[in-house]
């Protein structure tokens, strides 16, 4: 059984430290953060019961939710997804339940979600995972959703999945109604070459590294750019101050 790295980030600096080069080709480390580090790696599909649904399996759910999307989200795009990953990266990206969970190729990207104040006194996560082989990652046009965990780079048809550099993984859909894996689960006991590391951030850190973050230019405005993400933003500035400022204005 493989395990699961563990690194305890404390500062910008020991996260730059863990930010790892493109491997070659198809082969570029991703990250995801979480506010808590307790919480496992799940698609927003398996964050739902299928026993309180009319459906009889998580395919169902998927491709039920999914088909509502298609409907009526076409008003909304610019452009119509050629392919049925294209929806589901899309759908997924906002909310949708689907078997994809969202990742970024930008370390500080995840790790602004790792330091969200909704989850105050817990400790964030930025996951890490390092493919080993370019099969990992399949091609944008790939027909089908791959049964086995895969990387998808999807064209970014909006500009929130550009400025978070934004891609895909697929979980293997559970049976029926069965337990779904987690991912960690899953890479526990899989044959796949890759790393898959876990980046604790600790809680007495996240309001401070979120102030850097900041001043960085990583922030809602530019992840989730629009007067929305203009005024969270404003909203958590509200919060963000220093109650003395002798190391900058040293008293006459």
């Amino acid at each position: 059984m493989r395990e699961i790295e563990t690194v305890v980030v404390g500062s910008i600096e020991s996260l730059l430290e863990e930010m790892i080069p493109r491997l070659g080709f198809q082969r570029v480390p991703i990250y995801r953060g979480q506010a808590s580090a307790e919480w496992a790696l799940l698609p927003s599909l398996y964050r739902e019961e299928v026993a309180k649904t009319e459906h009889r399996s998580w395919a169902e759910v998927e491709a039920c939710s999914l088909l509502g999307f298609k409907r009526r989200a076409t008003g909304e795009l610019s452009h119509d997804p050629a392919t049925e990953l294209e929806w589901m990266a899309l759908g997924a990206h906002h909310g949708l339940p689907t078997r994809f969970s969202s990742w970024t190729e930008n370390a500080l990207v995840a790790l602004f979600f790792a330091t969200d104040p909704s989850r105050p006194g817990e400790d964030g996560a930025v996951w890490r995972i390092m493919p080993g082989e370019a099969a990992f990652t399949i091609a944008q046009d790939y027909e089908q959703v791959p049964e086995r965990p895969r990387l998808y780079h999807p064209r970014r048809p909006d500009a929130s999945m550009r400025n978070q550099r934004v891609c895909f993984l697929s979980h293997p859909l559970p049976e029926e109604d069965a337990a779904p894996e987690t991912f960690e689960e899953v890479y526990e006991l899989g044959s796949d070459r890759l790393v898959l590391s876990k980046l604790v951030i600790p809680a007495e850190w996240k309001g401070y590294l979120r102030r850097r973050l900041a001043t960085m230019g990583v922030d809602h405005f530019h992840l989730f750019p629009g007067l929305g993400g203009l005024c969270r933003d404003l909203r958590e500035e509200i919060h963000c101050h220093t109650d003395a400022y002798e190391w900058i204005f040293p008293q006459v």
